[in-house]
Protein backbone atom coordinates (compact mmCIF):
# COMPACT_ATOMS: atom_id res chain seq x y z
CA UNK A 1 0.00 0.00 0.00
CA UNK A 2 3.25 2.69 0.71
CA UNK A 3 4.01 1.75 -3.24
CA UNK A 4 0.36 2.98 -4.30
CA UNK A 5 0.66 6.20 -1.77
CA UNK A 6 4.11 7.12 -2.43
CA UNK A 7 2.81 6.79 -6.49
CA UNK A 8 -0.21 9.21 -5.98
CA UNK A 9 1.63 11.44 -3.73
CA UNK A 10 4.07 12.20 -6.76
CA UNK A 11 1.22 12.24 -9.23
CA UNK A 12 -0.33 14.95 -6.92
CA UNK A 13 2.91 17.09 -7.11
CA UNK A 14 2.68 20.43 -9.38
CA UNK A 15 0.66 23.77 -9.75
CA UNK A 16 -3.14 24.25 -8.62
CA UNK A 17 -5.19 25.63 -10.52
CA UNK A 18 -7.17 28.94 -9.91
CA UNK A 19 -9.74 26.41 -8.25
CA UNK A 20 -7.69 24.51 -5.64
CA UNK A 21 -7.56 21.63 -8.22
CA UNK A 22 -4.40 19.65 -9.75
CA UNK A 23 -5.55 18.80 -13.66
CA UNK A 24 -5.80 14.97 -12.58
CA UNK A 25 -9.24 13.93 -13.33
CA UNK A 26 -8.46 10.05 -13.53
CA UNK A 27 -8.50 9.09 -9.68
CA UNK A 28 -9.04 10.62 -6.46
CA UNK A 29 -7.17 10.76 -2.57
CA UNK A 30 -9.15 10.97 0.22
CA UNK A 31 -7.13 11.14 3.26
CA UNK A 32 -8.88 12.19 6.89
CA UNK A 33 -7.08 13.22 10.13
CA UNK A 34 -10.16 11.98 11.98
CA UNK A 35 -12.99 9.47 11.66
CA UNK A 36 -16.36 10.57 10.02
CA UNK A 37 -19.48 9.11 9.45
CA UNK A 38 -21.07 10.22 5.45
CA UNK A 39 -24.87 8.86 5.66
CA UNK A 40 -26.14 7.92 1.77
CA UNK A 41 -23.40 9.01 0.45
CA UNK A 42 -24.29 8.87 -3.57
CA UNK A 43 -22.82 6.70 -6.32
CA UNK A 44 -23.35 8.13 -9.87
CA UNK A 45 -21.32 5.70 -11.67
CA UNK A 46 -19.70 2.44 -10.76
CA UNK A 47 -15.85 3.12 -8.97
CA UNK A 48 -13.08 0.86 -7.31
CA UNK A 49 -11.98 1.76 -3.55
CA UNK A 50 -8.57 0.93 -2.55
CA UNK A 51 -8.05 1.04 1.32
CA UNK A 52 -4.65 2.33 1.72
CA UNK A 53 -4.78 3.09 5.62
CA UNK A 54 -7.59 3.28 8.67
CA UNK A 55 -10.52 1.52 7.90
CA UNK A 56 -13.81 1.87 6.38
CA UNK A 57 -16.96 0.53 7.33
CA UNK A 58 -20.00 0.47 5.30
CA UNK A 59 -23.89 0.31 6.62
CA UNK A 60 -26.15 -0.14 3.51
CA UNK A 61 -25.29 -4.03 2.94
CA UNK A 62 -26.67 -6.93 4.72
CA UNK A 63 -24.82 -5.95 7.93
CA UNK A 64 -21.97 -4.09 8.69
CA UNK A 65 -19.31 -4.40 5.82
CA UNK A 66 -15.48 -3.84 7.17
CA UNK A 67 -12.90 -3.17 4.73
CA UNK A 68 -9.40 -2.83 6.41
CA UNK A 69 -6.38 -1.59 4.69
CA UNK A 70 -5.02 -4.05 1.97
CA UNK A 71 -9.21 -4.21 1.13
CA UNK A 72 -10.44 -3.03 -2.26
CA UNK A 73 -14.18 -2.39 -3.10
CA UNK A 74 -16.04 -2.16 -6.17
CA UNK A 75 -19.20 -0.20 -5.73
CA UNK A 76 -22.30 -0.42 -7.66
CA UNK A 77 -23.82 2.70 -9.59
CA UNK A 78 -26.73 4.53 -9.13
CA UNK A 79 -26.54 3.55 -5.56
CA UNK A 80 -26.16 5.31 -1.86
CA UNK A 81 -24.28 3.95 0.88
CA UNK A 82 -23.76 5.36 4.71
CA UNK A 83 -20.44 5.10 5.12
CA UNK A 84 -17.69 5.83 8.28
CA UNK A 85 -13.89 5.83 7.75
CA UNK A 86 -11.92 5.80 10.39
CA UNK A 87 -8.65 6.46 10.67
CA UNK A 88 -5.68 4.18 12.09
CA UNK A 89 -4.79 4.24 15.40
CA UNK A 90 -0.87 3.96 14.50
CA UNK A 91 -0.45 6.24 11.83
CA UNK A 92 -3.32 8.54 12.68
CA UNK A 93 -5.01 8.81 9.17
CA UNK A 94 -7.52 7.33 6.79
CA UNK A 95 -6.63 7.05 3.52
CA UNK A 96 -8.12 5.65 0.50
CA UNK A 97 -7.76 5.77 -3.68
CA UNK A 98 -11.00 5.88 -5.65
CA UNK A 99 -10.95 4.94 -9.48
CA UNK A 100 -13.88 5.42 -11.45
CA UNK A 101 -15.12 3.70 -14.19
CA UNK A 102 -18.05 3.39 -16.19
CA UNK A 103 -20.91 0.33 -16.70
CA UNK A 104 -19.84 0.36 -20.51
CA UNK A 105 -15.68 -0.50 -19.47
CA UNK A 106 -17.05 -3.40 -18.46
CA UNK A 107 -18.90 -4.21 -21.74
CA UNK A 108 -15.84 -3.51 -23.63
CA UNK A 109 -14.09 -5.80 -21.30
CA UNK A 110 -16.20 -8.55 -22.20
CA UNK A 111 -15.97 -7.89 -25.77
CA UNK A 112 -12.43 -7.67 -25.64
CA UNK A 113 -11.64 -11.24 -23.97
CA UNK A 114 -14.87 -12.87 -25.37
CA UNK A 115 -16.39 -13.10 -21.88
CA UNK A 116 -19.41 -15.07 -21.64
CA UNK A 117 -22.14 -12.50 -20.34
CA UNK A 118 -23.26 -13.21 -16.72
CA UNK A 119 -26.68 -13.57 -15.85
CA UNK A 120 -28.75 -10.50 -15.20
CA UNK A 121 -28.51 -10.66 -11.33
CA UNK A 122 -30.46 -7.78 -8.82
CA UNK A 123 -28.65 -6.05 -6.05
CA UNK A 124 -25.35 -7.07 -6.86
CA UNK A 125 -24.28 -4.59 -4.04
CA UNK A 126 -20.82 -3.84 -2.74
CA UNK A 127 -18.03 -6.39 -4.31
CA UNK A 128 -15.03 -6.78 -1.78
CA UNK A 129 -11.33 -7.99 -2.72
CA UNK A 130 -8.21 -8.85 -0.78
CA UNK A 131 -4.67 -8.09 -2.47
CA UNK A 132 -2.50 -9.63 -4.06
CA UNK A 133 1.03 -8.53 -5.89
CA UNK A 134 -1.09 -8.77 -9.13
CA UNK A 135 -4.05 -7.01 -7.92
CA UNK A 136 -1.74 -3.79 -6.59
CA UNK A 137 0.77 -4.12 -9.82
CA UNK A 138 -2.11 -3.53 -11.49
CA UNK A 139 -2.96 -0.47 -9.60
CA UNK A 140 0.15 0.93 -10.16
CA UNK A 141 0.54 0.18 -13.80
CA UNK A 142 -2.87 2.69 -13.86
CA UNK A 143 -0.96 5.25 -11.70
CA UNK A 144 2.03 5.07 -13.65
CA UNK A 145 -0.19 6.08 -17.27
CA UNK A 146 2.10 9.47 -17.95
CA UNK A 147 -1.41 11.24 -18.46
CA UNK A 148 -1.85 9.48 -21.33
CA UNK A 149 -5.77 8.77 -21.75
CA UNK A 150 -5.47 5.31 -23.93
CA UNK A 151 -2.75 3.57 -21.98
CA UNK A 152 -4.68 4.72 -19.24
CA UNK A 153 -8.17 3.36 -20.39
CA UNK A 154 -6.18 -0.15 -20.91
CA UNK A 155 -4.75 -0.54 -17.55
CA UNK A 156 -7.78 0.25 -16.46
CA UNK A 157 -9.71 -2.61 -18.25
CA UNK A 158 -6.67 -4.66 -16.89
CA UNK A 159 -7.67 -3.70 -13.35
CA UNK A 160 -11.08 -4.90 -14.27
CA UNK A 161 -9.91 -7.81 -15.58
CA UNK A 162 -8.46 -8.71 -12.51
CA UNK A 163 -11.12 -7.95 -10.47
CA UNK A 164 -13.76 -10.11 -12.42
CA UNK A 165 -12.07 -12.54 -12.28
CA UNK A 166 -11.93 -13.33 -8.81
CA UNK A 167 -15.69 -12.34 -9.04
CA UNK A 168 -17.88 -12.65 -11.97
CA UNK A 169 -20.92 -10.86 -10.28
CA UNK A 170 -18.46 -7.90 -11.17
CA UNK A 171 -19.73 -7.98 -14.64
CA UNK A 172 -23.21 -7.89 -13.26
CA UNK A 173 -22.70 -3.88 -13.02
CA UNK A 174 -23.00 -3.44 -16.98
CA UNK A 175 -26.78 -3.60 -16.57
CA UNK A 176 -27.54 -0.51 -14.87
CA UNK A 177 -28.69 0.83 -18.08
CA UNK A 178 -29.98 4.33 -19.39
CA UNK A 179 -32.96 5.76 -17.32
CA UNK A 180 -34.46 9.37 -17.36
CA UNK A 181 -33.47 9.94 -14.20
CA UNK A 182 -29.32 9.31 -14.82
CA UNK A 183 -30.12 11.50 -18.42
CA UNK A 184 -31.68 14.35 -16.50
CA UNK A 185 -28.46 14.26 -14.41
CA UNK A 186 -26.16 14.02 -16.85
CA UNK A 187 -27.57 17.23 -18.83
CA UNK A 188 -27.96 19.02 -14.84
CA UNK A 189 -24.17 17.84 -14.62
CA UNK A 190 -23.04 19.88 -18.01
CA UNK A 191 -23.79 23.28 -15.94
CA UNK A 192 -24.69 22.40 -11.84
CA UNK A 193 -25.14 26.28 -11.09
CA UNK A 194 -27.66 26.86 -13.84
CA UNK A 195 -31.02 28.02 -12.46
CA UNK A 196 -32.39 24.83 -13.74
CA UNK A 197 -36.38 24.68 -14.59
CA UNK A 198 -38.02 21.21 -15.72
CA UNK A 199 -39.21 23.02 -19.11
CA UNK A 200 -35.89 23.49 -20.45
CA UNK A 201 -34.73 20.02 -19.49
CA UNK A 202 -37.82 18.83 -21.49
CA UNK A 203 -37.02 20.94 -24.26
CA UNK A 204 -33.16 19.88 -23.68
CA UNK A 205 -34.05 15.78 -23.69
CA UNK A 206 -37.11 16.23 -26.71
CA UNK A 207 -39.88 15.20 -24.45
CA UNK A 208 -42.83 16.69 -22.90
CA UNK A 209 -42.96 18.09 -19.28
CA UNK A 210 -45.90 15.31 -18.29
CA UNK A 211 -43.91 12.59 -19.82
CA UNK A 212 -40.93 13.49 -18.05
CA UNK A 213 -42.88 13.67 -14.95
CA UNK A 214 -44.28 10.54 -15.48
CA UNK A 215 -40.78 8.43 -16.14
CA UNK A 216 -39.10 9.70 -13.09
CA UNK A 217 -41.93 9.05 -10.92
CA UNK A 218 -41.68 5.71 -12.43
CA UNK A 219 -37.87 5.96 -10.89
CA UNK A 220 -39.40 6.59 -7.64
CA UNK A 221 -37.88 10.08 -8.13
CA UNK A 222 -38.95 13.81 -9.55
CA UNK A 223 -36.74 16.65 -11.06
CA UNK A 224 -36.65 18.48 -7.93
CA UNK A 225 -35.28 15.49 -6.14
CA UNK A 226 -32.98 14.32 -9.21
CA UNK A 227 -31.42 18.39 -9.41
CA UNK A 228 -30.90 18.92 -5.64
CA UNK A 229 -29.49 15.36 -4.97
CA UNK A 230 -27.16 16.11 -7.43
CA UNK A 231 -26.24 19.79 -6.01
CA UNK A 232 -25.69 18.23 -2.65
CA UNK A 233 -23.48 15.61 -4.07
CA UNK A 234 -21.17 17.37 -6.04
CA UNK A 235 -20.62 19.82 -3.04
CA UNK A 236 -19.52 16.88 -0.96
CA UNK A 237 -17.00 16.36 -3.64
CA UNK A 238 -15.78 19.43 -3.84
CA UNK A 239 -15.57 19.69 0.05
CA UNK A 240 -13.62 16.74 -0.01
CA UNK A 241 -10.95 16.83 -3.08
CA UNK A 242 -10.66 20.58 -3.37
CA UNK A 243 -9.44 23.70 -1.32
CA UNK A 244 -12.02 26.05 -2.47
CA UNK A 245 -14.00 27.76 0.51
CA UNK A 246 -17.30 26.95 1.34
CA UNK A 247 -19.00 29.38 0.52
CA UNK A 248 -17.71 29.04 -2.92
CA UNK A 249 -18.59 25.26 -3.37
CA UNK A 250 -22.28 26.41 -2.32
CA UNK A 251 -22.24 28.80 -5.13
CA UNK A 252 -20.80 26.67 -7.48
CA UNK A 253 -23.01 24.39 -6.48
CA UNK A 254 -26.67 26.49 -6.93
CA UNK A 255 -26.68 27.79 -4.03
CA UNK A 256 -27.28 31.80 -3.28
CA UNK A 257 -27.69 31.52 0.57
CA UNK A 258 -24.70 29.88 2.33
CA UNK A 259 -26.48 29.03 5.12
CA UNK A 260 -29.65 27.39 2.98
CA UNK A 261 -26.57 25.15 1.82
CA UNK A 262 -25.31 24.63 5.49
CA UNK A 263 -28.69 23.55 6.58
CA UNK A 264 -29.35 21.08 3.59
CA UNK A 265 -26.05 19.47 3.46
CA UNK A 266 -26.62 18.84 7.26
CA UNK A 267 -29.87 17.21 6.81
CA UNK A 268 -28.89 15.16 3.71
CA UNK A 269 -25.21 13.74 4.93
CA UNK A 270 -25.48 14.08 8.55
CA UNK A 271 -23.04 16.67 9.54
CA UNK A 272 -22.64 20.18 8.30
CA UNK A 273 -19.82 21.28 5.48
CA UNK A 274 -17.39 22.72 7.83
CA UNK A 275 -17.27 19.62 10.13
CA UNK A 276 -16.61 17.26 7.21
CA UNK A 277 -14.05 19.60 5.65
CA UNK A 278 -12.37 20.15 8.94
CA UNK A 279 -11.82 16.38 8.71
CA UNK A 280 -9.82 15.99 5.25
CA UNK A 281 -5.90 16.53 5.46
CA UNK A 282 -5.40 20.47 3.99
CA UNK A 283 -3.00 18.86 2.34
CA UNK A 284 -4.71 16.09 0.43
CA UNK A 285 -8.09 18.47 -1.07
CA UNK A 286 -6.79 18.68 -4.11
CA UNK A 287 -7.14 16.28 -6.07
CA UNK A 288 -9.96 16.26 -9.18
CA UNK A 289 -12.52 12.68 -9.40
CA UNK A 290 -13.59 12.29 -13.22
CA UNK A 291 -17.61 13.12 -12.68
CA UNK A 292 -18.12 11.79 -9.20
CA UNK A 293 -19.83 13.13 -6.43
CA UNK A 294 -19.04 10.48 -4.28
CA UNK A 295 -16.14 9.62 -1.22
CA UNK A 296 -14.06 7.06 -1.08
Amino acid sequence: MDEILRLVERLKAGPVGPRGRTPLKEFGLISCDNSVHIRLIPFYEPCIIVILSGRKQIFDTPGTMTCEAGTTIAVPAPSYFSMRNEIDPHGHYYKALLIPFRDGDLERLRQAHKIEPVARQQEVGILKFEHDATLVEAIKHYLSSNGDPHLRDHRLLEILLILAKKNPRLLSYAFSGESWSRRVRTLLSTDIAHAWEIGEVCKRLGTSESALRRHLKGEKTGFREVLVDLRLGTALTLLLQTSLPVYRIAYDCGYQSVPRFTSNFHKRFGLPPKELRATVNETEKKLDVRGHSSVA
